[in-house]
């Protein structure tokens, strides 16, 4: 199973929509897809699907619940686990709590081509430690001077802190793709001078009405607006790492 999570240094520069259109692109190629909401206390993105889960993590924490209990099955037979909202134990989870539930996850969906993990933005613990145990880490960024600032902390503390190499750069929203380069190229430039890591760029995912259109009615691109350039952006970043995920790589590391 390849694990990718998808992270930012700010909230509200698209992470979760990423997430969401990633995983319906991965699906519609044939792929089987986990997708596990790890913003462990504001999940949302069951509330995006339109879904209503019975039961989240927080029943899978108390031992009532276990992980296929909980399991929904999104569009495309996308499997998604619902994180918790509102619940501030599940935000204040411990490491060794953290590494239960991954542990678990690993064993329930072993058979699983793709798991994608939404984290929380930021830097806590929660973030750096799901990021810590991924194959490949796309961080969102918007050309927005916090969100660049953001982006540079996270990967900062993913380089220096965890020793990643695996990160690569989404640029989300994007009025042309000159301008989207550019600023990559000024985040780019900061890395690789403060902390000898060389960024790559994963994908420029342009400002789509359709993105707005789709939010609206509950709907992942790759089925209401298939061919909108937001949506080829997207399958574009899945076919990416569908073929990157063929390269045999250093195993990353694990819970134990």
């Amino acid at each position: 199973m390849q694990t990718i999570a998808i992270s930012s240094g700010k909230g509200g520069v698209g992470k979760t929509f990423v997430s969401l259109q990633l995983a319906g692109w991965l699906a519609s190629l044939g792929k089987s897809v986990v997708l596990f909401d790890g913003d462990l206390g504001l999940a949302n993105l069951h509330v995006l699907l339109g879904l209503a889960p019975q039961s989240d993590l927080s029943s899978v924490l108390s031992g009532d619940k276990s992980l296929k209990d909980i399991c929904i099955t999104g569009p495309l037979g996308i499997q998604i686990i619902p994180g918790a909202s509102g619940v501030r134990e599940m935000a204040e989870l411990t490491q060794a709590e953290v590494a239960r539930l991954f542990r678990d996850l690993y064993e329930t969906f072993a058979q699983a081509d793709y798991l994608l993990i939404d984290t929380g933005a930021g830097i806590g613990s929660h973030v750096t430690s799901m990021a810590n145990i991924a194959d490949e880490i796309l961080v969102v960024v918007r050309d927005e001077p916090a969100s660049l600032a953001d982006a540079y902390g996270l990967i900062k503390v993913l380089h220096t802190d965890f020793v990643k190499q695996n990160i690569k750069v989404v640029m989300n929203d994007c009025g042309d793709d000159k301008r989207a380069k550019d600023v990559f190229m000024r985040l780019d430039g900061v890395s690789t001078r403060f902390i000898g890591l060389p960024l790559s760029l994963a994908a420029i995912v342009p400002h789509d009405d359709a993105v707005k259109a789709a939010t609206r009615k509950r709907q992942l691109l790759v089925e209401f607006a298939k061919e909108s350039p937001a949506s080829r952006a997207i399958q574009g970043l899945a076919a990416q790492l569908i073929k990157s995920a063929a390269v045999p790589r250093p195993p990353v590391a694990s819970y134990t």
